[in-house]
Order: C-alpha cells, then sequence, then structure tokens
C-alpha cells in the first residue's frame, strides 16, 4: 500500500480512477410490484445502500471497498445489526487489520480486527461460512484464505518507477551533478 499506492502516482491514479468510478454506479434494489420488475426506492436496503453508516455515502463507502480491494486483493464488509436481517449499518474494514482463523473444510472459524492492539473476533458458521464479515478477494494461486494483490505482480516495476524517481529528484537537488 505505501510503495504501490502512497508513493507511486501511476499505480494510485489506476487505483482511484478505477474505486472512484466503480463507486458511482448507482446499486439499486428490485422487487416484482404488479407482475413487473420493478426498482425498490422505498426499501430499507436501497436506503442502507445510499447511506451505509453514519460517517459515510454509499459511494464513499464503495469507493474505500474497492480501493482495499485493489491494492491489497482483499476487502472485508462488516454487517452491524441482528443476523438474518437487513443490516443496520455496513463498514469497510481495512484488509491489513484482518487476519483469518483458519477453520476446518477450508472455511474460516473467524476473522479477527485488530486496532491499537486490541482485537475483535467476528466468528464464521462452521456449516457454510456465513459471519459479520463478507470477505471479498481476488484469485490467488498459492493461498487458500487471501487474495492476490494487483500490485504484488507490478511491484518491481513500481520498486523501479519509485527508485528512478528518487534519482531523478536527487540528481536535480544536486544540479544535476551524479
Amino acid at each position: 500500500a505505501e510503495e504501490g499506492f502512497q508513493k507511486n502516482v501511476i499505480a494510485y491514479r489506476a487505483i482511484r480512477l478505477i474505486s472512484q468510478n466503480a463507486a458511482g454506479v448507482p446499486w439499486m434494489v428490485f422487487g416484482i410490484r404488479d407482475g413487473q420488475r420493478q426498482p425498490l426506492a422505498d426499501h430499507p436496503l436501497t436506503k442502507l445502500l445510499r447511506r451505509p453508516n453514519p460517517l459515510q455515502s454509499g459511494t464513499e463507502l464503495f469507493e474505500a471497498l474497492y480501493g482495499f480491494f485493489l491494492i491489497a486483493g482483499n476487502a472485508y464488509l462488516e454487517n452491524v445489526g441482528p443476523l438474518g436481517q437487513t443490516p443496520r449499518e455496513l463498514w469497510a474494514l481495512r484488509p491489513d487489520r484482518m487476519a483469518i482463523i483458519p477453520g476446518g473444510h477450508g472455511l474460516p472459524s473467524a476473522y479477527r480486527y485488530t486496532l491499537n492492539g486490541n482485537f475483535r473476533d467476528f466468528p464464521a458458521d462452521a456449516m457454510n461460512g456465513k459471519s459479520r464479515i463478507l470477505h471479498l478477494k481476488s484469485f490467488h494461486p498459492l493461498n487458500d484464505w487471501y487474495g492476490l494483490s494487483p500490485l504484488e505482480p507490478a511491484a518491481f516495476s513500481i520498486d523501479q518507477h519509485n527508485d528512478a524517481a528518487k534519482w531523478n529528484a536527487s540528481l536535480l537537488q544536486s544540479s544535476g551533478r551524479p
């Protein structure tokens, strides 16, 4: 995240363009009314997707979710509210703070979120994997639990670009003398 997003303008711009534009696509909930498929503007899920939590609009939540996915290859969405009902709030959680606690049969037993030395476990159902956490992950050929960051295969090129930028800045600061 630091080398590939914060310190590399090309990767930063690409990730921002994708996440901002994807987040701008409106989400809609459809249902059947009078035998016709129609958008349900008054549905609780529609309202939740417009304002998923007190601090973010739906666009802001999805921009963060897509950004995390593009940087880390993983994105985590927390469902706040009674299980089995429409969530009251949705929060995008930072992937660098999340750990998967492996369970049997290829399903996680829990998701552990760590912040300031404290952690909170979100249990997952051993039979179906359901949890308050929705884990979105990209394909990773060598890891059963975590997705492959799109930045990982590009890391060598990103490092080269960052090193070239440092060299050029250093050269300019020394009046063009190596």
